[in-house]
């Protein structure tokens, strides 16, 4: 059942059906969007609801197409047009890469990429790749993807100068210890211990989170050196009660769940993030800012405030995709 909130349900008020903006002629691509009970659904529905074309990122055709269904279920305004399926497994660098590159045959540009798909926490299992899973469907598919869709990114900021890559993060990044490095694959692949909030899965979760605010700190300084018109912002969308978190806690700890965001309040962030005027009209405050409910920029703090480690989990990353699947196209 696909619900709309009338605004952020927090402190602040953001109304979607006011704040959003006619996104007609827009194109965007939302990753994990295909379950109901997650805020990537609630994000891609809006956007097509405000007359964006919408790619729906899923595991498998049949999930994105049960989630179209949803969606023009819920608001019979969207046509069968706006709504396409993209099918990849972000944990499989590969397969992002190809899918990508499929997307660069089917379009001309692409204005709003969020990063929403994520695993929340997983023990150390190692893919095929050599890397772990939560290390590469966290971090490693946003940056497949994203270094894949560059040429969209790019004729996209050239018609209108405002292209928004929203990655979807935590506030607990915090809570890692300091000192972290990502300068080899072991760094990534590194067994983690458990901190005040979670075990070693879950500081695991955290060390993607603080990956997913270092690469898009340094997408930011990559667009801007390339001189690409381009808003990379990264957010903490709340406490949500998605499907993933539901799953994850063990039943006796369910209460925790009280009083979190549903999955439609809990998209308002990344909405805001990717299509508000506001961040069009003070794009230079935006550009590589982070992001708290329903929108406003807060500062990151140790590791994630580190722009050489920004920077070497970028030239990192490259070397490892290198060795899985080649060089990025030019």
């Amino acid at each position: 059942m696909v619900t709309q909130p009338s605004s952020f349900a927090g402190p602040t008020k953001w109304p979607i059906s006011d704040e959003v903006p006619d996104l007609t002629g827009k194109v965007a691509l939302v990753t994990g969007a295909n379950s109901p009970g997650g805020m990537g659904f609630h994000t891609a529905y809006q956007l097509a609801s405000k007359n964006a074309k919408v790619y729906v990122g899923a595991r498998s055709t049949s999930k994105a197409q049960t989630a179209i269904h949803e969606m023009r279920k819920g608001n019979p305004n969207i046509t069968e047009e706006q709504l396409v399926p993209f099918v990849a497994d972000l944990g499989d660098i590969k397969a992002v890469r190809e899918a990508g590159r499929a997307m660069l045959q089917s379009e001309s540009k692409l204005d709003i990429l969020v990063h929403n798909a994520a695993i929340i926490s997983m023990p150390l299992v190692i893919n095929s790749d050599g890397i772990s899973v939560s290390m590469a469907t966290n971090h490693f598919g946003p940056f497949v993807l994203t270094n894949t869709l560059v040429p969209l990114l790019t004729q996209a900021a050239k018609i209108t100068g405002d292209v928004r890559i929203v990655t979807v993060s935590a506030t607990a990044y915090a809570f890692l210890p300091p000192g972290i490095r990502f300068d080899s694959l072991d760094s990534l692949n590194v067994e983690m211990k458990p901190t005040a909030i979670g075990g070693a899965d879950f500081t695991r979760y955290l060390l993607s989170k603080l990956a997913n605010i270092l690469f898009a700190r340094q997408l930011q300084k990559n667009f801007d050196v390339a001189g690409i018109d381009a808003t990379s912002i990264a957010l903490h969308p709340g406490l949500i009660k998605t499907d993933g978190v539901i799953n994850w806690l063990p039943p006796d700890e369910a209460s925790a769940l009280e009083g979190r965001l549903t999955p439609a309040e809990g998209a308002v962030t990344a909405l805001f993030a990717a299509s508000s005027p506001k961040v069009l009209a003070e794009k230079d405050i935006y550009k590589g800012a982070f992001l708290v409910p329903p929108g406003s920029i807060e500062s990151v703090t140790g590791d994630a405030n580190d722009d050489k480690l920004a920077q070497e989990l970028w030239v990192t990353s490259e070397r490892i995709v290198e060795a899985v699947c080649g060089k990025f196209d030019a």
